[in-house]
């Protein structure tokens, strides 16, 4: 019997390596890497020569809006872009409005996800103020839990000691993550001026937050701990003396590893983002930090779309958040193209690390009996224009930079979503929802 779909004669990594090869795939899963005329029979066939055949990109934190705030973004557009930009998992933040805290809340965001989504889509809840009201029937459902020192999902509640406790007993209790945003900044701070916003997000503020965390996780061994967003070379160093394969995971975005505050006027909020854009001394020690033994895991979009009016106001009022999912992949195969990070390293922190990171099996690596998530990259040169983005949100600090990568196939449990800028799968037919881990 033949295969589904041959994908023939393109650039596969195999140790690092670049060498040709055909991909099989069958009923949703990779059935064999081929030498170039060994394939086997197959239904379809898909030329991929000079063009590189790579697992799709794992992205474990985007932000998808919907709900009340549709207006910024919805399932629909947000995974249209994951998919124009390579990527096949995204895993949804709870700090939607309304937030994600209750079963019911999940299960809201679950019907809308199945109905409108591209790709495969996960999901984190946040915890409620009183940790006795965790629902069990949500875990199942859901990757991690998130929570937000500086800005708490739900009103009253204060991240004490006592409270850093509880929360680590729970990632220990069910064997999830806990995932937080490193900022100590008092709830109610309100900046009045660009530099006091810097001030208040500085990297003294995320270390002092890495380390209050740190200091409860030495309590609770088998809790698993992740930083999101790390923007400071500190925060790295810190992290490195502290590294710990599964209980202690950090990730990066491709804007605090290639951009700086400096390149910016803040005239508006086109570069206003939460943690802030740092140093290029920040830039070296991150990038530096994604090597493998470095402590470092993953690279993730913060995809955080907003309105285009709400970027366009002074620095001091715009919102803080910029769209990635359709940046990622060119920045980052741009790094490797330039030799800044190695082929393996890549594949680790944007396809591999994200899977083990929260326990998502079967996918990640290109590899006989994994899901058939692919991205198939051309190796060219264009410009960044937030007007050709798939995303309701347009404005990108990287507006017109040079890339070197382009996703041109995605192909999502074995079927063809996105060739050549057209979509050719039907909202909510394929992908899994709600994503789930390895029990």
């Amino acid at each position: 019997m033949p295969v589904d779909r041959i994908l023939e004669r393109g650039i596969v990594i195999v140790d690092g390596i670049e060498v040709v090869r055909s991909v099989t795939i069958d009923a949703g899963i990779i059935e064999g890497i081929y030498e170039p005329g060994s394939e086997p029979p197959a239904s379809e066939r898909i030329s991929c020569e000079g063009l590189y055949i790579l697992p799709g990109v794992i992205d474990i934190h985007v932000h998808m809006r919907d709900l009340e705030q549709d207006d910024k973004e919805e399932f629909s557009t947000g995974t249209m872009a994951a998919a124009a930009g390579g990527v096949t998992t995204v895993v949804d933040m709870p700090n939607s409005v309304p937030p994600t805290i209750t079963h019911k809340d999940l299960e809201e965001k679950i019907a809308i996800a199945t109905e409108k989504r591209y790709v495969n889509v996960g999901f984190y809840a946040g915890i409620p103020s009183k940790i006795r009201h965790v629902e069990e029937r949500l875990i199942p459902q859901i990757l991690g839990f998130k929570v937000y020192p500086h800005t708490p999902l739900t009103e009253g509640t204060h991240y004490t000691k006592e409270r850093l406790r509880e929360c680590m007993k729970l990632s220990a209790e069910y064997g999830i993550p806990l995932l937080f945003h490193p900022a100590s900044a008092e709830i109610d701070a309100k900046p009045k001026t660009h530099d006091d916003f810097f001030q208040l997000h500085s990297c003294e503020n995320e270390v002092e937050s890495l380390k209050q965390f740190l200091e409860i996780k030495a309590e609770f061994y088998e809790s698993r701990l992740h930083v999101c967003h790390v923007s400071c070379g500190t925060t790295a160093r810190i992290l490195l003396e502290h590294r710990a394969e599964d209980t202690l995971t950090a990730e990066v975005t491709p804007h605090h590893l290639f951009l700086t505050g400096g390149e910016f006027s803040h005239d508006d909020g086109r570069a206003k983002m939460l943690p802030p854009l740092r140093s290029p001394y920040d830039n070296e020690a991150l990038l530096q930090g994604l090597s493998s033994t470095c402590g470092i895991d993953c690279v993730v979009s913060d995809h955080a779309p907003h309105e285009t009016f709400e970027k366009r106001l002074p620095f001091r009022d715009a919102e803080s958040g910029i769209p990635g999912l359709e940046t990622l992949l060119p920045l980052m195969l741009t790094a490797v193209f330039e030799d800044k990070i190695s082929w393996l390293d890549y594949l680790r922190v944007c396809s591999s690390g994200p899977a083990r990171i929260l326990g998502i099996t079967g996918k990640g690596v290109i590899a006989k009996g994994y899901d058939a998530d692919i991205t198939v990259v051309s190796r060219e040169n264009w410009e960044i224009r937030g007007r050709d983005f798939h995303s309701k949100a347009k404005i990108t600090p990287f507006e017109g930079q040079n890339v070197k990568a382009r996703p041109v196939i995605t192909i999502v449990g074995g079927e063809v979503v996105y060739s050549y800028g057209g979509f050719f799968a039907d909202p909510g037919v394929v992908g899994r929802v709600p994503l789930r881990r390895l029990r």
